[in-house]
């Protein structure tokens, strides 16, 4: 999977990721699989980080798992994939500060990543806060004066990470063009669906303890339709009627 991912990235000028999970489902007969309410079903979940639509990288997880403690796997995988992606979004599921700062540290991109309707600004998230804790550890090496960006860095690696993540919230908030760039997650559910129709994506008719070999093998199919897509110059995306 991460050697066709990595593959699909170096033939691709685009760079803004997205994560979001989906259902896999399973038949309502299954001793195993969780019952999910809001999909109101049996199931096991994918997580899938796509760049543009391609996919490039997945997590298999039951039912009723979180989201959120899923994507510091995804923002690794990225890393030694060497991405080269500028933003990465995601829904509220994802909420959390530590992700924001993962995404930025690791990867270099701006994260993209909704926020409550009741969020407020984060004050510890504020630059005179964020100039106070590098002051205050000005005995182990940085400089208030110094970018932001090294300020930053400096928190995250000395015990300060989730101040990162509130003044990268903070960031967006205030973003006025925060909700143009969100609207890029909206790719996910269509694709989601599209290669549900095109592989069989479910855990129907598979043993529980299959169920996560079965779906990483479709996605790789999946990955490898698109890799040939990409290989073959085609201009249309995720569109494979021309393979039969």
């Amino acid at each position: 999977m991460m050697l066709v991912g990595e593959r699909i990235l170096k033939l691709t000028q685009i760079r803004e990721a997205k994560i979001d999970s989906t259902p896999l489902e399973a038949s309502r007969y299954d001793k195993y699989a969780d019952y999910n309410s809001h999909y109101e079903c049996k199931m096991d979940k994918a997580h899938i980080t796509m760049v543009g639509t391609y996919p490039v990288f997945m997590t298999h997880t039951n039912g009723k798992a979180g989201d959120s403690p899923e994507l510091i796997k995804h923002v690794e995988a990225l890393k030694k994939m060497n991405a080269d992606i500028d933003l990465y979004s995601a829904d509220t599921g994802y909420k959390a500060f530590t992700n924001h700062e993962d995404i930025w540290y690791h990867l270099n991109a701006r994260p993209v990543i909704a926020y409550p309707k009741n969020a407020v600004i984060s004050k510890e998230g504020e630059i005179d806060r964020i100039d106070h804790w590098v002051n205050k550890m000005w005995d182990i090496g940085e400089d208030v004066h110094a970018s932001i960006e090294v300020k930053l860095k400096f928190l995250y690696e000395n015990g300060r990470s989730e101040q990162v993540g509130m003044y990268l919230r903070n960031q967006n908030m205030r973003d006025r063009l925060f909700l143009s760039l969100y609207k890029k997650r909206g790719e996910c559910e269509p694709k989601h669906g599209h290669i549900k129709d095109v592989v069989k994506f479910d855990i129907r008719r598979v043993r529980a303890e299959s169920g996560k070999l079965y779906s990483l093998l479709s996605f790789v199919s999946y990955q490898l339709l698109v890799l040939t897509e990409l290989q073959s110059g085609f201009t249309k995306r995720n569109s494979f009627g021309r393979f039969y």
